[in-house]
């Protein structure tokens, strides 16, 4: 059942990408990222109170595209893909955001949003670990992909540098159905195109 809802979701995805047109094409930018995303690797089988911490990091890259505004001047459609790398684990991500630049100047504008991503998993076998039964068994089946629904709360800052370029920060909170799924994402990068 979760893969039908995985497989719906991303054709879901997908079709959004297609059907929405921007109403205002001159705010075609390309947003270019890298950062690190913080994740807990779940330690008891039960709830034992409030509260948590962040145990093991994601290396990753991604980028956006900026679709420009989607119903408000100010509400931006940005799909993207993000890639990420923890020791034996790859992580691909097609995320469908949109943000709501709630502060803008001159020379820098901020903004937040939320959106949905459909995550991939792809598990990687290690060379060294070939030698034990488990990894032998694992790697005649090959190993367990698994795909996961998230959300995607962003928050961020651009600054102009030029008409046609700014660098962001951006933080972004990823909401999945299970705690190691979740992270907390930290990027920066450069936006090339209109605002």
């Amino acid at each position: 059942m979760n893969r039908v809802i995985s497989i719906f979701a991303a054709w879901g995805l997908a079709a959004l990408m297609v059907l929405c047109i921007p109403q205002m094409s001159d705010a075609l930018g390309l947003h270019v990222k890298a950062g690190v995303s913080l994740t807990r690797e779940p330690q008891f089988d039960t709830f034992y109170g409030m509260g948590g911490q962040f145990d093991s990091h994601r290396w990753m890259i991604g980028g956006n595209l900026d679709l420009g505004s989607v119903m408000l001047p100010k509400l931006h459609l940005l799909p993207g893909l993000d890639i990420a790398a923890q020791e034996n684990l790859r992580v691909y991500a097609v995320n469908l955001d949109v943000v709501y630049f709630f502060h803008q100047t001159p020379v820098g504008r901020a903004y937040f949003g939320g959106g949905f991503g459909t995550h991939f998993f792809r598990p990687q076998i290690a060379s060294d670990a070939i030698e034990s039964e488990s990894a032998v068994e694992e790697s005649v089946d090959g190993p367990q992909n698994d795909t996961k629904i998230s959300l995607n709360l962003p928050l961020g800052y651009q600054r102009k540098l030029s008409p046609m370029l700014a660098w962001f920060g951006e933080m972004k909170l990823i909401i999945a159905d299970d705690e190691k799924d979740s992270a907390l994402q930290f990027t920066i990068g450069f936006r090339f195109g209109n605002e």
